[in-house]
């Protein structure tokens, strides 16, 4: 198992990098800011209103638009806040262990102790970005 640490590390960075994207999107159609997304209405279906000069795109079908305005920036900037608070949760600290008859210090995740599944589960989120190893992907 590789240090719990740079897990951690790596999942902050991940989460930063989303929030950064996330308050990139300007404000929606009412002026609101973190932006909710609409879904176009009768004859639209497929539009995805976001922005203050009128349709953005066309999703081309009415489930692909749902799906994106449930994820629009007001969302992900909530998903991202839970995140960012789980991984706090699991922040890994020191302890002491025996090893060859000595004590010395291990990272642990004060809630699971040496490996911690949660953020294991977390970091398959972000399998595709830089700086992910292979030894954190779950069976």
């Amino acid at each position: 198992m590789a240090q719990l640490q740079e897990l951690h590390d790596f999942l902050v960075r991940c989460i930063v990098e989303e929030l950064k994207i996330a308050h990139s999107v300007e404000e929606n159609i009412d002026g609101e800011w973190p932006a909710e997304w609409y879904q176009g209405g009768g004859s639209f279906p497929t539009y995805i209103l976001a922005s203050a000069t009128g349709p953005d795109f066309d999703a081309g079908t009415p489930a692909r638009a749902a799906f994106v305005v449930r994820n629009d920036p007001a969302h992900v900037l909530k998903y991202l806040d839970y995140l960012r608070w789980t991984v706090k949760q699991h922040e890994p600290v020191l302890t002491a262990a025996e090893q060859d008859g000595e004590t010395v210090a291990m990272e642990v995740c004060p809630t699971d102790g040496e490996e911690c599944e949660p953020l294991l589960q977390m970091a398959s989120i972000f399998a595709d970005r830089p700086g992910f190893k292979k030894d954190w992907q779950l069976p």
